[in-house]
């Protein structure tokens, strides 16, 4: 009975998710870390200098980024687009995915002439830490060393550790990217590996010397818990200013909701801060109208909740709810007003988007929207929690069609003349950010040509070639 017992607890994928777990912190704990670097051979530890090119002006870095988010290997998805314009910016990008056999699609890709991405392709969660470790080796590990210089988590969990195993083993800088927040109690309930995400979160955040977060509530959360974290930052912001106008100057595609003349905005997550409550609440008055519809772009733990609220409030007809964000573009084109009630760094990003790519908005007040736009002259402000002015400025908005035109350009001149901004300003920032783990400045100019020899489809010169024999 008792052998029977513990078949059936291994057999449990939870159980023997724990338990991988829980051996993967033990062995990369300072103990295990050092008892492994006594028994590396002499030949590995002559070839762990940074390989750092040399371009005309500058030296630039070799970079692995490791991230759960497989939209990478996705043609044209937000992440593959961001990560191919920073080509100019390092000498390489080396991209490891991780994930299942069943999301992965290809082993190996070249997304462009120096930027490549690999999947780990595992059948079990629970084996990603070893199959990570096991990709690194097999395509980054030359005769001449270990080839990337700085290795960045795009998540504190398992990327977190994934590049914090990989970043000791080969004695490179390592750098953790805090894109979400995993200190809101709901955090918890979005999926059940959560538990264990947040439990590998502390145990890189404990380690690791480089943090960037996306926004400063979650920078000072981690200022709080992880004091001892002296390089810690937001992450560059980039609004792609330029691209919103651009977009708003052509014609766009077919509009997907013709059955609304005219189309209010709300853009943002579905979660307890959410304010789209109010919104729909300010809009109910104007929704009566069988022509007029209101759009909602954002998913969240609360989008049911705020799917029985339209229903209660007898709207459901004219609120369409969609998930996918990556929309955002679209949606900006074919809407005539955007409401923001919402006070967050994350809806003062959206309000800039709006007003760049053209759309008269109705917004809560911040300092950032009152610092740029005048009330009543480039966008309607409203008191954040006034569901009345929000109503009323909304009735001024769809009863004049000459003041949302007004307030069309002058919102974009603001934007142009306040806020363009350079994607090469963007990149810049993104590089010297990364780079600030170096305590010391860059390294100095090591091995520029280097020869491949490993055996894992690499040529000659591999930085003109593919790193690996599938084709992107």
């Amino acid at each position: 009975m008792g052998e029977h017992y513990k078949k059936k607890a291994w057999i449990d994928p939870s159980k023997r998710a724990r338990q991988a777990l829980d051996t993967i912190l033990e062995t990369t704990s300072e103990e295990a870390i050092k008892n492994e670097a006594l028994q590396t051979s002499v030949d590995s530890e002559l070839h762990k200098e940074p390989l750092v090119q040399k371009t005309e002006n500058r030296a630039q870095s070799r970079v692995l980024f490791i991230t759960r988010d497989v939209s990478v290997l996705e043609d044209r998805s937000m992440l593959q687009l961001h990560l191919v314009s920073l080509a100019d910016t390092f000498s390489e990008i080396h991209v490891m995915v991780l994930c299942t056999a069943t999301e992965a699609k290809k082993s190996t890709v070249r997304l462009a002439k120096n930027v490549w991405a690999y999947t780990t392709s595992v059948r079990f969660w629970s084996s990603q830490m070893g199959a990570a470790l096991a990709l690194a080796r097999a395509q980054l590990l030359f005769t001449d060393g270990f080839r990337p210089d700085i290795v960045v988590a795009l998540d504190p969990f398992e990327s977190g550790l994934a590049g914090l195993q990989i970043a000791q083993k080969y004695e490179r800088e390592f750098q953790v990217h805090v894109l979400e927040n995993m200190f809101d109690p709901e955090f918890l309930g979005r999926d059940k590996r959560n538990k264990w995400r947040i439990r590998t979160a502390k145990h890189v955040l404990k380690r690791a010397t480089s943090v960037r977060a996306s926004t400063v509530s979650i920078m000072t959360q981690l200022q709080e818990r992880f004091p001892h974290i002296a390089d810690i930052s937001l992450l560059p912001r980039h609004y792609d200013i330029q691209r919103l106008i651009q977009i708003a100057e052509v014609p766009q595609a077919a509009d997907p909701f013709t059955q609304y003349v005219f189309k209010l905005l709300y853009v943002g997550k579905l979660d307890k801060e959410s304010t789209l409550f109010r919104a729909l609440d300010a809009s109910r008055s104007i929704l009566v109208s069988k022509s007029i519809g209101m759009l909602v772009l954002g998913d969240g733990p609360y989008l049911k909740e705020f799917q029985e609220r339209a229903r209660i409030l007898g709207i459901t007809e004219q609120v369409v709810f969609q998930k996918d964000v990556s929309k955002l573009v679209e949606y900006l084109a074919i809407s005539n007003v955007l409401i923001c009630t919402d006070t967050t760094e994350a809806s003062d990003e959206i309000v800039i988007k709006a007003a760049a790519a053209g759309l008269p908005m109705v917004a809560a007040r911040t300092p950032l929207r009152e610092d740029l736009f005048t009330d009543g002259e480039s966008a309607f402000l409203c008191a954040p929690e006034d569901t009345l002015e929000y109503s009323q400025k909304l009735v001024k908005f769809l009863n004049s069609s000459s003041l949302r035109v007004q307030f069309r350009e002058r919102a974009r001149d603001i934007v142009r003349s306040r806020l363009q901004e350079d994607p090469e300003v963007y990149k810049t920032a993104y590089r010297n950010s990364i780079e600030a783990v170096y305590a010391d400045g860059l390294p100095g100019e090591i091995n520029t040509s280097p020869k491949a020899t490993k055996a894992s489809g690499y040529a000659e010169e591999v930085p003109d070639q593919p790193l690996a024999t599938t084709p992107a």
